[in-house]
């Protein structure tokens, strides 16, 4: 059963973009830590709304200013807040991806995806990089449409 955002990815499929960030909603309903933000203000009547509220509108810019996109043979990332940065990897040069799921996130699909890959982006130990993109809605879709799209890319370039 696919949500709203997957259908709405999977309409951009034909043009061969889908674009995707992380959901504040996701991680303010679906993620234990967003229930825990909320369980905290409501049992104090509201005051820890002086500490829940700029982490909340914190991680709302964050979310808002940061987008992921697949075009073509090319996983491109645009994040920041004041300095903004972009990059982009290969999709041939992607090595893994890992679906990440609290037990929260498991009842409702999304979850984080991180993407391991041999490209010089992001942080990483030795020739490996790794970047997290944290509550994904439809995650398992998602992963599943990058690993075809991967794989596609490592055919046409000839790499195994």
């Amino acid at each position: 059963m696919a949500t709203a955002a997957f259908r709405d990815i999977r309409a951009n499929i034909s043009s061969s973009t889908i674009e995707f960030r992380s959901s504040t909603k996701a991680f303010l309903l679906k993620s234990a830590t967003g229930w825990f933000m909320i369980a905290i203000t409501l049992l104090t009547m509201g005051g820890a709304g002086v500490v829940t509220l700029p982490i909340l509108a914190f991680k709302v810019l964050t979310n808002r200013t940061s987008l992921y996109w697949l075009e073509g043979d090319r996983l491109f990332m645009r994040r920041g807040i004041l300095m903004r940065s972009e990059e982009e990897i290969e999709l041939y040069r992607i090595k893994d991806i890992k679906v990440h799921f609290s037990l929260v996130q498991q009842f409702f699909g999304n979850g984080d995806l991180s993407v391991i890959s041999s490209d010089a982006t992001g942080v990483g130990e030795g020739r490996r990089t790794t970047f997290q993109i944290n509550n994904v809605e439809d995650a398992r879709s998602l992963r599943e449409e990058l690993r075809s799209r991967v794989e596609s890319a490592r055919r046409r370039v000839g790499v195994r």
